[in-house]
């Protein structure tokens, strides 16, 4: 018998990748315990990973445009304006100061809000600053 997996996303069924010995097989929704019928119950993978995947790749889009908007909103009014984000990479949001004290500010006072308000709805693991 083959190991068992089970993957649970947001209002889709539960999927269980069975990796037997010849074939895999995606199972959705499983029959009950007395089932009797002659045909399998189990479809192929080919059938059901297109849906599967354009679900998982509407969830796992990349974040940036959205972290960069935030960006604004969280440094706030008077300081958007003289910050610019750069990238989001690993976690990282590199953003660019316009002045060496604006740099001082951000990096000694402000970081850890600005951290945890970012980690309230994005994953952002750290926040990076650079003078330009």
């Amino acid at each position: 018998m083959g190991r068992e997996f089970s993957i649970f996303l947001d209002n889709i069924s539960p999927f269980v990748f069975l990796l037997g010995k010849e074939r895999c097989f995606l199972i959705a929704n499983r029959t009950p315990k007395g089932y009797n019928g002659t045909k399998t119950t189990g479809r192929r993978i080919s059938e059901l990973l297109p849906g599967l995947l354009v679900e998982l790749g509407k969830r796992a889009a990349d974040p940036r445009e959205e972290i960069f908007q935030a960006w604004g909103v969280a440094i706030g009014e008077k300081m958007a304006p003289l910050t610019e984000p750069l990238s989001f990479l690993d976690g990282v949001l590199t953003v660019k100061v316009k002045s060496a004290t604006l740099y001082s500010l951000l990096c000694q006072h402000e970081r850890p809000r600005l951290l945890k308000q970012l980690q309230a709805k994005f994953p952002v693991r750290h926040l990076q600053f650079r003078i330009g």
